[in-house]
């Protein structure tokens, strides 16, 4: 692992309830299929490129050189026309950007759905764009499960890499990154909970504005890639665009519709709240997601009360957002799920058969995030938004 994961998943691997060793131990446990991913259901293919971007107004705060600028990698899902002769993408684009110590290192042979380069769909003149941010520690494709199939209904989304809470180690264009600044609290074994409160208060003070800043470049990346010749010239609706995100980057989402006007929906897919939106709460719709285990269950025993308080915490402060919050709200917990469930990544382990399936996880978590943005970008009612679903008995279901 990493040097500057280790402080992030000592101190809060069974808050979030998943982490990068769990997924090197489930991976000796069984082959990693070929072809892992479910065909989208709507009614475009799916074609996907790639971009770095660089911040030449922002220094990289992760590293110590005082030239380095900010670098972003962006991959984007879009509705497509068929490709002849398109072969699918690998799920692991650039194995070289990982390193030779990579967690994906056993994914490389994986394959998706969707096609490099092909032409973007002329079923529409223009298409909604979603902003998508990974969960902390991993990678901006870790949703594809869910940027495929957003694409195949007539979105273009844009997920960010956000350098120093991520895999990447070396870019595009050759630069190799380090984080040799930035880093989270080291960790005293004797008292947890001080380390997890120091480890929330970086995250929410240091890196939570670093993911702010980068969406917001990103947007504004995004309204010139609509403006300048090339495939997405004017073809992007810049009136309807949401975000959404894993873990820290769901929470990234739900700030974004706070503080940023051109975000006007966001969903988030279990991630603890930061920023300001308890005391600041926004007048614009969002979904809130959760996995359904007890994780304080599953912690040694001695870690067991500080974890439910943990948790409780969390509980409270999407309670405070949804009290105070001007617009509508949905509030999903899936039952028997864990944080991993919102990924791909349990595509990928040995089977848990407490678990629900992942696919059926993700079949569940993509019917609802495509019914709020459906909602809220194109105006399409479902009744999904309304009530429980039978076809979803794992869900509980609440909203405003």
């Amino acid at each position: 692992m990493h040097t500057r994961y280790r402080g992030l998943v000592g101190a809060i691997a069974l808050l979030l309830g998943w982490s990068s060793g769990t997924l090197a131990a489930q991976q000796a446990g069984g082959d990693i299929p070929t072809n892992p991913f479910t065909r989208p259901t709507g009614p475009y293919r799916v074609g996907t490129l790639d971009w770095l971007w660089i911040d030449p107004a922002r220094p990289e705060r992760y590293t110590k050189d005082p030239n380095d600028k900010r670098h972003l990698p962006v991959q984007v899902w879009y509705p497509a026309d068929s490709a002849p002769g398109g072969e699918p993408a690998p799920y692991v684009r650039v194995p070289e950007e990982f390193g030779p110590q990579s967690a994906f290192k056993s994914m490389e042979q994986v394959k998706t759905n969707a096609v490099t380069g092909a032409p973007v769909a002329k079923g529409q003149r223009k298409y909604p764009v979603l902003i998508y941010s990974h969960g902390a520690g991993w990678s901006r494709f870790t949703a594809t499960f869910l940027t495929e199939e957003l694409a195949s209904h007539g979105y273009v989304i844009f997920s960010i890499d956000h350098p120093g809470l991520d895999r990447t180690v070396l870019f595009s264009d050759g630069t190799p990154f380090k984080a040799d600044t930035l880093s989270m609290p080291p960790q005293d074994p004797k008292d947890p909970r001080a380390g997890a409160t120091k480890s929330m208060e970086f995250l929410n003070a240091v890196a939570f504005p670093i993911w702010l800043e980068d969406s917001r470049f990103v947007l504004d990346e995004v309204e010139k890639l609509n403006r300048a010749p090339g495939p997405f010239q004017d073809r992007l609706d810049l009136d309807r665009i949401g975000m959404l995100g894993w873990s820290f980057g769901g929470a990234t989402a739900i700030e974004m519709i706070r503080t940023d006007p051109r975000v006007k929906a966001a969903v988030n897919h279990d991630g603890r709240l930061f920023g300001g939106v308890m005391t600041e709460p926004t007048r614009r719709p969002f979904m809130l997601f959760h996995h359904g285990i007890d994780d304080a269950a599953l912690a040694p025993e001695a870690n067991r009360p500080m974890m439910r308080e943990m948790m409780a915490g969390m509980r409270s402060t999407d309670s405070t957002a949804r009290a105070g919050a001007g617009g509508d709200w949905y509030d999903v917990t899936i039952a028997r799920t864990n944080h991993g469930s919102f990924s791909d990544l349990l595509l990928f382990r040995k089977q848990d058969t407490t678990l629900v399936a992942p696919r059926r996880a993700h079949e569940i978590i993509s019917a609802y995030t495509l019914a709020f943005f459906d909602r809220y970008l194109k105006g399409h009612k479902s009744p999904l938004l309304k009530r429980a679903a039978p076809e979803f008995p794992e869900v509980a279901f609440r909203r405003k």
